[in-house]
């Protein structure tokens, strides 16, 4: 959280404060609609004495129908195209003169503009109510500007005119601190020795790196030595999330906090979280390792996908690389199989002609070695394209194990959930069966 010098948390930039706590910027239809008063408003308007505390009335009507608010403004502070429509519309051939508004008065006028709309001013009974509300919101969400558009809400809906930004910033400021100490009470109480042990080894800094910094390195692509890093920092992670998993369903945490939580401990350096009172730096670390645990056992997953996912594409690839060969060489030999096989009926050729002149004429169709090559191919059971995918797969089997398909599969079962597998059974009725990834894989585990 940010704190400006005052050491008030810094909720909103200059330009938002400006936009929520300054007066309204109206464009022509905006004046249009916040400037037309009823009958009610009117006499309101006229029940003051003096055409400058009428205008001053009007325009903090128009302004609070607008914002929900009251401004303590001089007539130097309002645009002068709100001044002009107010003095054209309501006092024509009156005369503004520019003077200050009393005090009294314009603590008058809050009473009964408040009192129109059936709203009421901010009481200091009411920080009580308002803190408890601040404090339910914080366990859903630690944003300070989710926490202050909330609260803002729900004074607009109990009609009540909202405090300063000072006030609402230490509201939300103490809330904020309650609930951070209230989680790393928890979390105190909560870890046992070994547990302190692990979660310090995290950003315990040996050599140049921390294992925590280490943790916090993205894969960089689906390489095999890449994965076996993220393989590593699972392991790492295993024990402390499964000590999250037990441990922040207590907490009464929303998910929403949960990730803001475990961002602040990839945001803040090993430092940083070193000289952090120890419950807030485990619960940040808790949550980190929580969220981290998944995100490498999705980049796993991942990487076994994209893994099946090139073998199926790179041995069909090849499959059908080789099968349009052997279509090709047989549709380039199909018609010098003809003419071989018309030398049996060739009547230009007499029964009694030596067996080897009709050789001479056959390897004069086709040379020898072509010829034995294509007889024993024809002998042979044809090869289907389905069995040369299957040959690709078994050539590529070694070099997709390395790549960690199998062996993650063998390492880290848990993972095997997240695979979408496809059976024999759920193939479409009619084709022939083609090899998918959990085949490939049971395949190549053999």
């Amino acid at each position: 959280m940010r704190a400006d010098a005052s050491n008030r948390l810094t909720i909103l930039s200059e330009a938002e404060k400006l936009a929520l706590y300054g007066l309204p910027d109206f464009d022509d239809f905006q004046r249009a609609e916040y400037f037309a008063l009823t009958g009610a408003e009117l006499i309101l308007v006229h029940q003051r004495k003096g055409v400058a505390e009428q205008v001053y009335c009007l325009l903090q009507i128009g302004y609070f129908k607008a914002k929900q608010a009251f401004f303590n403004f001089s007539l130097q502070d309002v645009p002068s195209e709100d001044i002009d429509f107010v003095m054209q519309r309501y006092f024509p051939g009156s005369t503004l003169t520019s003077r200050p508004l009393r005090t009294s008065e314009y603590y008058a006028q809050r009473n009964v503009i408040a009192k129109l709309f059936d709203f009421r001013l901010w009481l200091d009974a009411d920080r009580s109510m308002l803190a408890e509300k601040a404090l339910q919101l914080a366990r859903r969400d630690c944003s300070a500007t989710f926490i202050l558009t909330e609260l803002i809400g729900f004074l607009n809906a109990e009609k009540i005119v909202r405090p300063g930004y000072s006030t609402l910033q230490t509201i939300i400021r103490d809330a904020l601190s309650a609930e951070r100490c209230r989680l790393a009470h928890l979390v105190d109480e909560a870890l046992d020795a070994s547990a302190r042990t692990a979660l310090d080894k995290l950003i315990e800094r040996k050599e140049t790196l921390s294992e925590l910094a280490a943790i916090k390195q993205d894969a960089k692509h689906f390489g095999y030595n890449m994965m076996v890093k993220e393989r590593e920092k699972r392991a790492t992670l295993e024990p402390l999330y499964q000590l999250a998993k037990t441990l922040l369903p207590t907490l009464d945490l929303s998910q929403q906090n949960l990730h803001y939580y475990a961002s602040l401990a990839h945001y803040y350096t090993v430092y940083d979280l070193r000289r952090m009172k120890p419950g807030q730096t485990y619960l940040y670390l808790l949550c980190y390792a929580w969220q981290r645990y998944q995100q490498l056992s999705d980049n796993l997953v991942d990487a076994l996908s994209y893994q099946m996912k090139k073998l199926e594409d790179d041995t069909k690839e090849a499959a059908d690389k080789k099968f349009a060969k052997s279509q090709d060489n047989k549709r380039q030999e199909a018609p010098r199989v003809g003419r071989l096989l018309s030398l049996y009926v060739d009547d230009d050729l007499k029964d009694t002609a030596s067996f080897g002149a009709v050789r001479e004429q056959a390897f004069a169709i086709m040379p020898k070695e072509a010829l034995l090559a294509t007889s024993q191919r024809l002998c042979e059971k044809p090869v289907s394209q389905h069995e040369l995918r299957w040959q690709e797969i078994d050539q590529a089997a070694l070099r997709f194990k390395k790549r960690c398909a199998a062996s993650l599969c063998q390492r880290n079962a848990s993972l095997l959930p997240y695979l979408d597998g496809r059976s024999i059974e759920n193939q479409p009725s009619g084709l022939p069966y083609q090899p998918h990834d959990r085949d490939i894989s049971k395949h190549l585990s053999r």
